[in-house]
């Protein structure tokens, strides 16, 4: 499953509409509330491969990610973006982090992934172009 998942997020690019559905069915992060599925479209990518050994990150190794930056649901004035990230390491297995939300922030850095709240864990996700 995660085979797949990894790739179905792997063939994303901008503009394309997802769908997303969550482990749980109902979930609420930061007054919004969330019914899995989630619809929504890709607003931008981002790819870049992390050293642990040059940056301080929360990764062993060497990891490539791969971040898709998702437009928030209608009526969601709360959140910016939802984040859904791959990590593919040199070695080790692939990996499809927690569908996270991000708040809106103003002015300022936008936060660490890391620290966004989660929404929940991937079951599934569909791509559209």
């Amino acid at each position: 499953m995660t085979a797949d998942l990894f790739e179905r997020i792997a063939s994303a690019t901008e503009g394309d509409e997802v769908t997303i559905t969550l482990a749980d069915d109902s979930v609420t992060v930061g007054g919004v509330e969330f019914e899995s599925p989630i619809g929504t479209r890709v607003a931008a990518v981002s790819e870049q491969t992390v050293d642990a050994r040059q940056k301080d990150v929360d990764i062993d190794g060497i990891v490539d990610r791969r971040i898709l930056h998702l437009a928030p649901v209608a009526g969601d004035d709360r959140h910016e973006a939802y984040v859904v990230e791959t990590r593919s390491p040199v070695v080790g297995d692939e990996t499809v982090c927690p569908l996270r939300a991000r708040p809106r922030s103003g002015c300022g850095p936008a936060d660490d992934l890391g620290s966004l709240p989660v929404v929940g864990d991937i079951e599934a996700l569909d791509v559209r172009s």
